[in-house]
């Protein structure tokens, strides 16, 4: 495997729960300690990773200036460390760069998984802190920079998502990439044959026993048993709930206001028909 190859979604979309499904794999379905496995599946936007690629640290860059240097540092990364990462940089160029931050130069294949924007929204609200109005306006922002906080050292560079329609699109209409998309209710509702295909995707085993034992050892309870017990250091400081809070498929019919939901429809309607998405 040449290049990068990108497990790409927007936040909350179920990009962990994959990386965790892989990180076993991997391992021939072995248990999974999320603390210290996950790291089979690197953070592209990691900024000890970054930081390294680009001979510099990040924290001395503003964000224009860090915009221009990540499709640079992209490329080394893809010549001297390919492998597979995860990433919720859209496929666009941010405000004051030339291209997107991963350029498809950079890339190998790209994996991409899309939910149901109304449950992101309540999955974002948990995971930022946040009310649900708040969520659903982060989600139609342009604009939206992540790991840009100018009062703590973020454990990530600052990466440009958009909006969530346009993250979508921006991977779904990608040119001469290969890409493989998943619906996280695809993964919920057919696990076994979801996680076959993302496995013949990337030329991994696929044998059954093997497959089914990663999904036992990455299942929802055993997820959420292991942060219960031992926590899990990817949760933000300022989180409502547990990182792995629900994992269900449409938890917005109970949990977001209908209103809201109609902001929703109003602001990614047509996206979300695109996805099935109704």
């Amino acid at each position: 495997m040449s290049g990068l190859t990108l497990i790409a979604s927007y936040p909350k979309s179920g990009n962990t729960w994959t990386r965790a499904f892989l990180a076993s794999h991997l391992r021939g379905g072995q248990p999974l300690d999320l603390n210290t496995d996950l790291s089979l599946i690197l953070n592209l936007t990691s900024r000890s990773l970054q930081d390294f690629h680009a001979e510099l640290e990040h924290s001395d860059l503003t964000l224009e200036e860090i915009a221009l240097l990540r499709p640079v540092t992209s490329r080394r990364i893809a010549e001297a460390q390919p492998g597979i990462y995860k990433t919720h940089d859209a496929n666009l160029s941010p405000p004051g760069a030339r291209e997107p931050a991963i350029p498809a130069d950079a890339i190998d294949r790209v994996v991409y998984i899309v939910r149901d924007p109304r449950d992101v929204a309540v999955s974002l609200a948990h995971h930022f802190g946040c009310s649900p109005g708040e969520s659903t306006g982060i989600m139609a922002d342009a604009r939206l920079t992540l790991g840009r906080s100018q009062r703590l050292l973020n454990a990530n560079v600052a990466h440009f998502v958009s909006s969530w329609s346009a993250h979508v699109e921006s991977w779904l209409d990608a040119a001469d990439v290969r890409l493989l998309v998943l619906r996280y209710e695809d993964m919920l509702a057919e696990p076994f044959a979801v996680f076959a295909r993302l496995c013949r995707f990337l030329d991994f085993n696929d044998d059954a026993a093997t497959l089914r034992r990663s999904l036992e050892a990455t299942s929802f309870p055993v997820l959420a048993g292991q942060e219960s017990r031992a926590g899990f250091k990817e949760r933000p400081r300022n989180a409502s709930s547990a990182f792995f809070r629900a994992g269900i498929a449409g938890s917005w019919r109970r949990e977001l206001a209908p209103e809201l939901a109609d902001r929703l429809i109003a602001t990614q309607g047509r996206v979300m028909a695109r996805l099935g998405y109704g």
